[in-house]
């Protein structure tokens, strides 16, 4: 029998849908203003290539994770805030998704899935401007959906055993 009952399994897919929003909203949209988007996509975005995002991309694994731990001229806090948040961002989609569809209880299916929803965002911010692609990026958010993942192994083992 399934400790997580009809609507508690309503509670959770709507969490889930806020929680993507969010984190749509952080990773696309972080500046608040409607009016700077509005703008961004009526005159500057009009002359952005894709080929000039690309320029700005990192593509080298693990490049930008050595660039701030090493160094000493980045403000530690926007060095902590990137990386734990890259991390940090994606542990709900690996704890979520296992609890909300029963087919992702599946940690290789979550580590695709996390991989992918990572890498939708990063094509996002290249095709957009929105934001710069970063493999360092992926790693970080994978990692962060399989620790989410492993969380939700951990407490169905302690809410089995009760």
């Amino acid at each position: 029998m399934s400790l997580i009952t009809h609507p508690i399994k309503i509670f959770l897919q709507i969490v889930f849908i806020i929680y993507f929003l969010l984190l749509t909203k952080n990773i696309l949209f972080k500046n608040n203003s409607p009016r700077f988007y509005k703008n961004y996509f009526s005159t500057e975005y009009k002359n952005y290539e894709v080929k000039d995002g690309w320029q700005k991309a990192n593509t080298t694994p693990f490049s930008t994770i050595k660039l701030f731990y090493n160094s000493r001229r980045l403000n530690t806090e926007y060095k902590k805030n990137n990386l734990l948040g890259n991390f940090a961002g994606f542990i709900p989609l690996g704890l979520l998704l296992p609890l909300v569809l029963v087919w992702f209880r599946n940690g290789f299916k979550i580590l695709v899935t996390g991989f992918l929803v990572s890498l939708g965002f990063e094509a996002a911010q290249l095709l957009t401007g929105l934001g710069v692609f970063d493999i360092d990026d992926l790693i970080l958010n994978t990692a962060g959906c399989f620790s989410g993942f492993i969380l939700f192994v951990i407490l169905r083992l302690i809410f089995k055993r009760k």
